[in-house]
């Protein structure tokens, strides 16, 4: 141990204003979530009705609303609103955690961010920007008649609340499309379903029950009309009947720190096509796992948490385990979009138990679930395995040739993604692939130029490891064990050329 030091003096610190809102800019927000944030702090001001107006002419967005009939805020709350990491005294029914959402939501999307709220018939409104930022944080108090009546213009379709908040964006140095005459259409046409079904999958709980409805606006400069894009609910766990008998079952978990928790384990029917299955994905392999919920609002969207070891593991595609989180006492990252699980409280996770059964027994009722569909679907006899996509097309044409003759064949595809420190390749039999951790992919070329169809020999090798578990479509404990053991020795290569390059 160091030895006391002595202080001979004090520094006082600020933030240096440009770099906080560059790095703020920089933490990890898509839209969908940023405005997931603000939507949180209409619920806790007990909102029933938010609307998000996309601002736009021929060429680009121009600025984003977001306004809710919530109780509003008087000057007070306004500031400490304003204020980065403000001392705001939440609830425990709130949403609101660090008292970052506003600001860090924000500017994850634009230079300026103008905030107008009217309660008891006063109005409120404040602005920062990048440059007041930078100017010794300085933030600017606007005129309240002149926000009033932009509060009038912009705070709901027809007639204006008689309390409520604006939020405005403007600059939107994260909404830049290409200058091509469609570019802005066609960015509308994929960007408006994705925030809708994301919103109506992080919500759902509270448009179901009707507590609040959420709007999405896209306003033309020079046209009077916009029809409203009412956001559904988008339910993970709506489905008719079980994928199992006897299943959902409630288990109780010990959490380190937190106490008792119940957790809620699902096992979907296989070859669901409802919107809460895939919510937006092809097959919704990716949204196995946990869902976590603190005070109705969805916090985590899938995942394992280091429960099981990777977060797509085809063979889990079915199975979905709610969890009701206390509402404080859990980390959640500043998007609250996942959330921050220790390794002890993995371990508990794991050890869930309704006194008869265990959460490894529910994973392995899951997987059995799914390795019985797929039975049934494909019939005892299969297609053999080819390699597909990733190779040379003479290669793919003389395998073929050499491994189904004439006959029908599966084509498992190559690609390169990211996968985790250590993983060099997994294998996804949901989509017949073999992906190939893009992080180690010079090590793997050892020096080759990367192209579609770079690494045969590496490839092929894994194909032909493994190309009966795909034709049969069948995992199993000994699969995963066999893949890991690969992997490890796959990595130790990595690891020699890791250190080679960096020498």
């Amino acid at each position: 141990m160091l030895e006391p030091l002595a202080t001979v003096d004090h520094m006082l610190l600020r933030p240096e204003g440009k770099g906080t809102i560059r790095a703020l800019s920089r933490i990890g927000y898509e839209l969908p979530a940023a405005i997931a944030d603000i939507i949180d702090n209409s619920i806790d001001a007990q909102a029933t009705r938010v609307e998000i107006t996309f601002f736009r002419n021929d060429h680009e967005i121009t600025a984003v609303t977001i306004a809710d009939d919530g109780r509003g805020m008087d000057m007070a709350a306004l500031r400490t609103g304003m204020q980065f990491a403000g001392r705001t005294e939440h609830d425990s029914g709130d949403l609101g955690t660090y008292g970052m959402g506003l600001k860090s939501a924000s500017f994850s999307q634009s230079k300026t961010m103008t905030v107008i709220s009217r309660q008891s018939g006063n109005v409120v409104a404040s602005r920062w920007s990048v440059e007041a930022i930078d100017n010794d944080w300085r933030c600017d108090v606007l005129d309240p008649v002149q926000s009033g009546t932009v509060f009038d213009d912009l705070c709901l379709r027809g007639k204006s609340p008689a309390s409520g908040t604006l939020v405005i964006w403007e600059r939107l140095d994260r909404l830049v499309v290409a200058q091509h005459a469609d570019a802005l259409d066609e960015f509308l046409s994929t960007a408006m379903p994705r925030l809708e079904a994301h919103l109506g999958l992080t919500f759902h709980r509270f448009l179901e029950s009707g507590a609040l409805s959420i709007a999405i606006v896209v306003r033309h400069e020079r046209r009077a009309l916009a029809l409203p894009r009412p956001v559904r609910p988008h339910s993970p766990f709506r489905y008719p009947n079980p994928g199992a008998s006897g299943w959902p079952k409630t288990l109780d978990c010990e959490l380190p720190g937190l106490g008792s928790l119940a957790l809620e384990t699902h096992i979907w029917p296989a070859g669901s096509a409802a919107d809460g299955f895939l919510l937006g994905s092809r097959k919704g392999v990716e949204f196995q796992g946990f869902y976590f919920y603190r005070n109705n609002r969805l916090i985590q969207t899938g995942g394992w948490n280091g429960v099981v070891k990777g977060d797509q593991d085809s063979e889990l595609l079915l199975a979905r385990v709610a969890v009701e989180l206390p509402p404080v006492g859990i980390d959640v990252n500043v998007q609250k979009s996942a959330l921050q699980v220790t390794a002890s409280q993995a371990q508990a996770l794991l050890a869930a138990s309704d006194g008869d059964i265990v959460l490894e027994d529910y994973l392995e009722a899951a997987r059995a679930a799914y390795r019985a569909s797929r039975r049934s679907e494909r019939g005892p006899v299969t297609a053999p395995a080819v390699p597909g996509a990733g190779i040379a097309m003479r290669v793919r044409r003389a395998a073929h040739k050499r491994i189904a003759g004439d006959e029908e064949a599966e084509e498992v595809g190559f690609a390169w993604e990211k996968l985790d420190d250590g993983q060099v390749f997994d294998i996804d039999l949901t989509d017949m692939n073999i992906v190939l951790n893009r992080e180690y992919r010079h090590e793997i070329l050892d020096g080759a130029s990367a192209s579609a169809a770079d690494a045969p020999l590496v490839k092929l090798l894994l194909f032909q490891l493994y190309k009966d578990d795909f034709a049969r479509h069948r995992s199993s404990r000994k699969l995963r064990e066999h893949i890991n053991l690969t992997n490890a020795l796959l990595f130790e290569v990595i690891k020699i050329r890791l250190k080679d390059r960096d020498d």
